[in-house]
This record gives structure tokens, C-alpha cells and sequence, in this order.
């Protein structure tokens, strides 16, 4: 349900205002003067406010102005009589989001306030204006922390930049962070996901329209584009974006200016665009779903980040950090158990860091101080039919599961390092002591001597 501030000196108007707009379904607050809103503006938050342009002693434009100071972000419909259009440019030019003259049908009113409201909801959401909790990239891995600091450095200049990834490794976030460390970071940072709004919408919501550009607009909006003309658009999953779409964006970012859906004038915009996707570009290409000469325009410096699978001595950091977040959401004191870690690193993570999130937030609810592998509401592949015949409690099962994981990673270290213990070391951050004692333990030594043996041997027979 929608906040909305109503200021109108005449009784009987304010009255019939309001009672048309809550029975639309919004909460209505009313003032009869400027005066009596400016308390208001200070202890509530409005997700819209509605005023007269004629107010006694401070006008409506008063009113704007100090609207503008105590929510910045609000929408601000002003009303104005019956052909006063200077007046309503006035406004407008003030900073007021939109106008309406009187008389006007209630159900004109009530269509206005819904798509301003509508509208700056998407701006917000995209600016990252309301956030679960702080939205940081948080890393203890050598290889991402040089990423990060790759990204700082490309931070400081306009370069547009495309980042590749899985679902769920955090290429928004990287975005983010660029924008923070840049000169643009106290302008606007929208974020558009080109695959969840309809294509038939993306060009609107990019570019604007103009007021009758297609059925429903009926009034003039502006787009992203223009939003964050001096900030910096995200493009969320490019990859999806519609061909035709691709076409007009890769000459907006060439030449600087855009054109509003069923416009004719043409405007100048400056954004930073950072662009990612999931997609293997060079197939994407190929498949032609991915224009060349546009994906060239995007990549100029391109990241990718890895998966969280490739990133393990993240799990352990990745999964406090979010339980202190839940649990300080619940008003709990959690404790992940020695079992749920076992769990936690073992597991694959195909969702990557946001699937981590999302188990660490399930378990918060469902655990009372301890989380257990139960609350966790995931389970690692096993042999189901081998462990129906063995019989072995759940502390021994999870124990060998962390063993043949274990035997599995050392294995593929030293094979992708030749036998090389101290690479292989390094390749799993562990000290070469451990790794060793492992390697003894698990009676790994002969199988990678025997294949260094066979590699000399097929080296000298040759």
C-alpha cells in the first residue's frame, strides 16, 4: 500500500481527494497548508506527494523545495487550475516529477499517482536505494582480491567494462564496487536486468517515452538513461537483451544521445555502462544472439569472476558473514555446528554465493541457536544404494564423504601440478606440512610417483 501526502487548502476538495484515492487502495495523509506538511515530510516518509500549486502563504513550489531537502526521492505532482500551463512548467522545472490540471476525472488522478509511484519503485530498486543488508564483495582469496584491485584501477576512468560469471558469483556487486571507487560515486548507480522485463517494455524503460508514444503512456517519462546520465547503468544479463534492442543501445553509447520512445528531440546523456552476463559470449556470438560489433563495444576491460567452487577458502568467511547478518535480522545468537562446516565446504555450490546466502538465511529461520545439517536443506552426492547396505552412523557417513572429498581435490592438485607438492600446496592453500601429512594419510604418494615414473618413461622412449 502506497503512502501518499495530500496538501490542498479547500476542504471539500481535500475530502473528496481523499476519499477517492484510499478507496484505490492508497493511505492518504492530508494537510490544509504547506505549513502543516513540513512536519510531516520530517516523520514520515510519502512514496508520493500531491499538492495545490495556490496554498495560502507558502505556495506549492515552497513546499517542493523543502520536499526536496527532507526526501530528495519522492515524486511530486503538483495540481494547477485549468489552462495554467506557465505555471505548470514552473513546477516542473523546479523539480516537481509530474502535473495534473483541475478539473480532472478521479480515475486520471489515481492512473498518474500509480505510474509515478511505479516508476520511481524501479528507479530505486535499480539505484539500489533499499538493500537487505550491506551490499559488499567480500574475499579472502588471492585471486579475486587481485580482480578487485584490477577493478579499482579501471574504477577511475569511463571505460565501459563487460563482466562474465555465473549465476550467483556476485557481478553485481562487482559493478558496484566500481562505481564506489569512481568519480561517478555520488551520482546514481541504476541497475537494469535485461532478462526480467519484457522486451517490449526495455526500450521505454531505457530511452523514456513520450506522453502517447503507445497505449497507457499517458504522460511523458523519463528513461534509466537519462536518470543516470551522469552516473553509471549496470546491465544486468546483456546476453538476453533483444537483437533489435542491441542495435539502439550500441548507437547511444557510440554517439552520446537518445531519443524518448515517440520523441523527436534529441538528448544527451553521459553514462559509465557496466555490463554482465552469464552467457559463453563467444558461443552467444556464433549463435548470433549476441551482436559482435556490440559486444565490442561493452568489452572494452572485461573481469570475470570465478565460481565459489574455484574460490573454497571463501565458503567458511562467506557463510559467518551472512549468519551474523540473519541472525542479527532474528534477533538470534547462531552457532554453525562442526557438521554443518563439513557440509558447507564439501558441498559444490552450483548457485554460488547467492545459493550460500539463500541456505544460511533458510537455516537462520529454522535453527533455534545451532545450525545443523538438517536447517541447511542441502546434502552432497553420495552412493545412496552402497550406503543402504553399510552400516554406518551419520557421523561416519559425513566423515567419509569429507574424506573422499578431500582425496578427490589433493588428487586433481597434483595431478594438475605434475606431482609437485609444494604448487599443489599452494594450489589449495594449505602449508606444504599439511598437504604432505595428507598426501601420507591417504597413501597418495605411490600413485602420483608411479605417474611421474610414467611420464619419464614415455619422455626418454620418445
Amino acid at each position: 500500500m502506497a503512502k501518499i501526502l495530500v496538501v490542498e487548502d479547500a476542504d471539500s476538495l481535500r475530502e473528496v481527494l481523499c476519499s477517492v484515492l484510499e478507496s484505490e487502495g492508497f493511505e492518504v495523509h492530508s494537510c490544509a497548508s504547506a505549513e502543516q506538511a513540513l512536519p510531516e515530510l520530517i516523520s514520515q516518509h510519502f512514496e508520493c506527494i500531491l499538492s495545490d500549486y495556490r496554498l495560502p502563504t507558502l505556495s506549492g513550489i515552497d513546499l517542493l523545495r523543502e520536499a526536496q531537502k527532507a526526501q530528495p526521492t519522492t515524486p511530486f505532482v503538483i495540481m494547477t487550475a485549468y489552462g495554467s500551463v506557465q505555471l505548470a512548467v514552473e513546477a516542473m522545472k523546479h523539480g516537481a516529477t509530474d502535473f495534473i490540471s483541475k478539473p480532472f476525472e478521479p480515475q486520471s488522478l489515481c492512473d498518474l499517482l500509480s505510474q509515478v509511484i511505479k516508476h520511481r519503485r524501479i528507479i530505486d530498486r535499480s539505484a539500489g536505494v533499499r538493500t537487505r543488508r550491506d551490499r559488499r564483495f567480500i574475499t579472502q582469496d588471492p585471486g579475486v582480491e587481485r580482480l578487485l584491485a584490477q577493478a579499482r584501477k579501471v574504477a577511475a576512468v569511463d571505460s565501459s567494462a563487460l563482466i562474465l560469471g555465473e549465476s550467483g558469483t556476485g557481478k553485481e556487486l562487482l559493478a558496484r564496487f566500481m562505481h564506489e571507487h569512481s568519480p561517478r560515486r555520488d551520482q546514481p548507480f541504476v541497475a537494469i536486468n535485461c532478462a526480467a522485463i519484457p522486451e517490449t517494455l526495455l526500450e521505454s524503460e531505457f530511452f523514456g517515452h513520450e506522453a502517447g508514444a503507445f497505449t497507457g503512456a499517458t504522460q511523458s517519462r523519463p528513461g534509466l538513461f537519462e536518470v543516470a546520465s551522469e552516473g553509471t547503468i549496470f546491465l544486468d544479463e546483456v546476453g538476453d537483451m533483444p537483437l533489435a534492442l542491441q542495435v539502439k543501445l550500441l548507437r547511444a553509447l557510440q554517439e552520446r544521445e537518445i531519443k524518448r520512445v515517440g520523441g523527436t528531440k534529441t538528448i544527451k546523456i553521459n553514462p559509465r555502462i557496466i555490463a554482465a552476463t552469464n552467457k559463453d559470449v563467444t558461443q552467444a556470438i556464433e549463435r548470433g544472439t549476441l551482436r559482435e560489433d556490440f559486444y565490442y563495444r561493452l568489452a572494452v576491460i572485461t573481469f570475470t569472476i570465478p565460481s565459489l567452487r574455484e574460490r573454497r577458502n571463501d565458503i567458511d568467511l562467506l557463510a559467518q558473514y551472512y549468519l551474523q547478518h540473519f541472525s542479527k535480522s532474528s534477533n538470534k545468537q547462531l552457532l554453525l555446528s562442526d557438521a554443518a562446516m563439513r557440509l558447507i565446504n564439501n558441498y559444490q555450490w552450483p548457485g554460488n554465493a547467492r545459493e550460500l546466502e539463500n541456505v544460511i538465511e533458510r537455516a537462520s529461520v529454522l535453527a533455534e541457536d545451532e545450525v545443523h545439517p538438517e536447517h541447511l536443506g542441502i546434502s552432497l552426492p553420495l552412493d545412496f544404494e552402497a550406503l543402504s547396505n553399510a552400516r554406518e552412523s551419520l557421523t561416519q557417513v559425513a566423515q567419509r564423504a569429507a574424506q573422499e572429498a578431500e582425496i578427490r581435490l589433493i588428487t586433481q592438485a597434483l595431478q594438475r601440478t605434475n606431482g609437485n607438492k609444494t604448487q599443489a600446496a599452494n594450489l589449495l592453500s594449505v602449508s606444504y606440512k599439511t598437504l604432505l601429512n595428507k598426501v601420507k594419510e591417504y597413501k597418495l604418494s605411490g600413485s602420483a610417483e608411479r605417474e611421474q615414473e610414467n611420464e619419464s618413461d614415455l619422455a626418454s622412449s620418445s
